[in-house]
């Protein structure tokens, strides 16, 4: 069901005349528009619902499942009539003229049709060497140099078309060896947000080996992934100065091309980003926020990440109401719901420290409006993992104790601080995340001091001092884990607490 309602949530976008294609059945063009309109309102979550809707059935009945396959096939088949100047780029529309044209040229081909299906390969292979898409090239040369060889006897037309083919195909392996290291590396922080001292080292064994690659082709592709290596064998290090460096070198390389291409650019402003973050230079992370935010289309992977980007800078900056606003244009985009559940996650766990900020009056509600977020609801929603996978644990569990606390629920808040103990002695390391370990021993001394303030801030000094000791441009933990400087989240804890002994009432 999820799969079908992206796929129709895509052709709404991109305003096609799907229901001329769903029509096209009589039989089933009631229903199968309904269906579709459906899936756009996302009234269905499972196929249960739909069957049931639609006949009164299981999923598993016949009239369900030529209904949902007879709406598949087409929206698909609307996929084909997608126009080009769509595209967010010119290399975005270059890529969708040589997918569409070839799958048409080899279909004609297949058919009988070769005459136009060459024609159509000769226009495909000449955008593809326009725009150095490595993939196009390769196979359009490869049926242009059978034509002209075995079938016209030009000898001159396959010798090009036959050095172009095994020119780009030493490319394209070259591609695919980046595209090998990348995914490696990719692979480490797709299940965990904790740092990894190995990463550096991989990343800068695979930088080397490519370098030979990078001077000899200027591969559009092979370039944006040796860069993206180059920067993790820096972020990783916290060599953020290094890090602006090699992106900028990056946007340079990508500017002087002749066309754009924008995904490359739109990953080097983000890096830039979080660079600009961690060294509290947030002038220049504005200045490179309003310049990423143009490259990626709203509701894509991108534009996801550069939100979140600039959310956390915003709440660095300590402007809160404007923090506000990004998360809110995220929530309410309606392909948020179809986001993939990590990334989700993390969004979700950035409205709880939104929503508190709310409670303790860091940002102003308009008019009467109430806050109506929910701790327990938002727990519920957020699975806590037996190991530590993503490093989302600790933000998670942060949120919980300063809510308790600043609600003066302190009762309440001890199992909380008897679970963040726990996960302190089973999964936090103190050098991979030395700021969060120092922060959650401050918070554990709210409960020894019975949440006294004086006593809070003596017996939490040690702690704080070391906190002040690893800045946030020199602490290896990811940048994704400290949604809020410790050290502002400190000062709002440390004003909520009252001069007066709380004593806890003894369990039963």
């Amino acid at each position: 069901m999820k799969n079908l309602t992206e796929i129709a949530q895509i052709v709404n976008s991109i305003r096609l005349k799907t229901t001329d294609l769903i029509t096209i059945d009589q039989p089933n063009k009631t229903k199968a528009r309904v269906f579709y309109e459906k899936l756009l309102a996302e009234d269905f979550n499972t196929d249960k619902e739909a069957a049931a809707f639609f006949f009164n059935s299981s999923p598993s009945h016949s009239n369900y499942k030529n209904l949902k396959r007879f709406l598949r096939e087409k929206l698909i088949s609307s996929l084909f009539f997608i126009p080009t100047n769509l595209a967010h780029s010119d290399y975005e529309r270059a890529y969708l003229y040589c997918s569409k044209n070839l799958f048409a040229a080899k279909t004609m081909i297949h058919l009988g049709a070769r005459s136009p299906g060459t024609t159509l390969t000769i226009k495909v292979f000449n955008k593809a060497m326009e725009y150095e898409l490595t993939e196009f090239i390769i196979m359009s040369s490869k049926h242009l140099r059978l034509h002209y060889g075995s079938r016209m006897g030009d000898l001159e037309k396959f010798d090009y078309y036959d050095q172009i083919f095994k020119k780009y195909l030493k490319i394209w392996e070259a591609e695919a060896l980046a595209e090998g290291f990348y995914v490696t590396i990719m692979s480490h922080y797709v299940k965990s947000k904790a740092a990894n001292n190995n990463i550096h080292e991989k990343a800068e064994q695979f930088y080397q080996e490519l370098r030979p690659y990078l001077q000899q082709f200027s591969s559009p592709y092979l370039h944006f992934v040796a860069y993206y290596i180059r920067t993790l064998t820096t972020m990783t290090a916290n060599k953020y100065q290094a890090t602006i460096d090699i992106c900028e070198e990056g946007i340079k390389f990508f500017e002087a091309k002749s066309f754009t291409y924008k995904n490359p650019l739109s990953i080097f402003y983000h890096n830039l980003l979080i660079c600009y973050t961690q060294l509290k230079n947030f002038e220049r992370g504005n200045e490179v926020a309003s310049k990423a935010i143009h490259l990626s289309r709203a509701g894509t992977h991108n534009w996801f990440i550069n939100k979140e980007l600039h959310m956390i800078l915003a709440l660095h900056s300590k402007k809160y109401a404007e923090a506000k606003v990004i998360l809110e244009e995220v929530l309410e985009h309606y392909k948020f719901k179809s986001l993939v559940s990590h990334l989700k996650e993390r969004w979700l766990i950035n409205n709880a420290y939104i929503h508190f900020l709310i409670f303790i009056n860091k940002i102003d509600l308009p008019g009467a409006q109430k806050d109506n977020f929910r701790l327990g609801k938002f727990l519920n929603s957020i699975p806590i993992f037996s190991k530590d996978k993503r490093g989302l644990n600790i933000p998670v569990l942060i949120i919980q104790i300063l809510f308790f606390v600043v609600k003066k629920d302190y009762d309440q808040s001890i199992d909380r601080f008897d679970a963040i103990k726990k996960y302190l002695s089973r999964y936090l390391r103190k050098d991979d995340n030395f700021r969060s370990n120092c922060f959650i021993n401050m918070l554990l001394q709210i409960p020894a001091s019975n949440f006294h303030r004086a006593g809070v801030e003596r017996r939490a000094k040690k702690y704080y001092d070391k906190l002040l000791s690893s800045p946030l441009e020199i602490a290896k933990q990811s940048h994704v884990i400290e949604i809020i400087p410790y050290e502002d989240l400190w000062e709002f804890v440390m004003d909520s607490l009252s001069p007066k002994f709380y004593y806890l009432r003894k369990k039963t």
